[in-house]
């Protein structure tokens, strides 16, 4: 949706502020935005109530504080797993389409026209998607952890939760990254399509590496995975949120270390960490030189 120019208006904000703007409302008049808000508080009901039936079944009000401890910790592994499902299901079908989808019904072609570089309508359209994304990742995180901490009496430290919500916000705006650089390439069917297979390996990959706690895997698939998790390290930093709002070194291996396909036998390095922000950070650069360079 373009905005309307007007002397007030461009008086007071930037272009680029504007189509910033602009992307904000036309985000929250998407059915998809609409549909994840329900499935979202659908999901955070029943996860609420399950942890209140776990606690009432498991007697947690009355066991030790370790087994508290555990029990709330295996809750939050639960919970966060597929609470990412929900974050990047919300990052496929609201970006998808957001250069080819807009090119198809010709609104690029109108809003490109306006006397703005191009790599900043692309890096506008990205804050866009980026503070909508932040938001409801935030929001899903939050409510996860006082859940847990509230029904299940899990303790919650400020800092490590804050490391963790940091880390747990970022993995998705990764992922609308690089969906962002294929909806330049992509037709919106084929650049989900391709996002979502991309982040389904790199979820295939944390469920192989933790299975490989239990006994040693072919070193084809470990290449295999390694490749993956450089293509799209979502999963890496998946795993590092939740090592980190776990407690780190001291508290995590006490849920994460014996869980099936949700065990974690290696922690993803703060090296790892550097690295995925120059992952972003050249994908972006690389979706405003293709922007730029797209015959619309």
């Amino acid at each position: 949706m373009v905005p309307a120019d007007g002397p007030i208006a461009s008086g007071r904000r930037s272009p680029m502020t504007m189509y910033i703007a602009a992307t904000l409302k036309e985000l929250t008049r998407k059915r998809v935005f609409l549909v994840t808000l329900i499935i979202t508080l659908i999901f955070l009901i029943l996860f609420a109530l399950g942890v209140r039936e776990m606690a009432g079944l498991n007697g947690l009000d009355a066991a030790s504080p370790a087994e508290r401890l555990l029990n709330g910790m295996v809750l939050m592994v639960l919970g966060l797993f597929f609470a990412q499902f929900l974050a990047a299901f919300f990052v496929l079908f609201s970006s998808m389409g957001t250069i080819t989808g807009e090119q198809e019904n010709g609104l690029l072609l109108a809003v490109a026209a306006r006397p703005i570089p191009r790599w900043r309508l692309f890096t506008a359209k990205w804050l866009g998607h980026a503070v909508w994304i932040a938001v409801y990742s935030s929001a899903l995180f939050l409510a996860i952890a006082l859940t847990l901490h509230t029904q299940a009496h899990l303790p919650l430290l400020a800092g490590y939760l804050l490391r963790g919500w940091l880390l747990f916000m970022w993995m998705p705006l990764l992922l609308l990254t690089l969906t962002m650089l294929g909806s330049v390439y992509l037709p919106m069917l084929g650049n989900g399509i391709f996002a979502a297979l991309l982040y389904g390996f790199s979820l295939f990959n944390g469920l192989v590496e933790g299975i490989s706690v239990y006994g040693g895997v072919h070193p084809v698939i470990q290449k295999f995975n390694f490749l993956i998790g450089l293509l799209l390290p979502t999963d890496s930093i998946y795993r590092r949120s939740l090592y980190e709002v776990l407690g780190g070194a001291d508290w995590a291996g006490l849920a994460i270390g014996d869980m099936g396909p949700f065990s974690m036998n290696s922690i993803p390095s703060n090296a790892f960490l550097l690295y995925t922000v120059g992952y972003a950070i050249v994908l972006l650069l690389l979706g405003c030189r293709a922007f730029g360079r797209k015959d619309l």
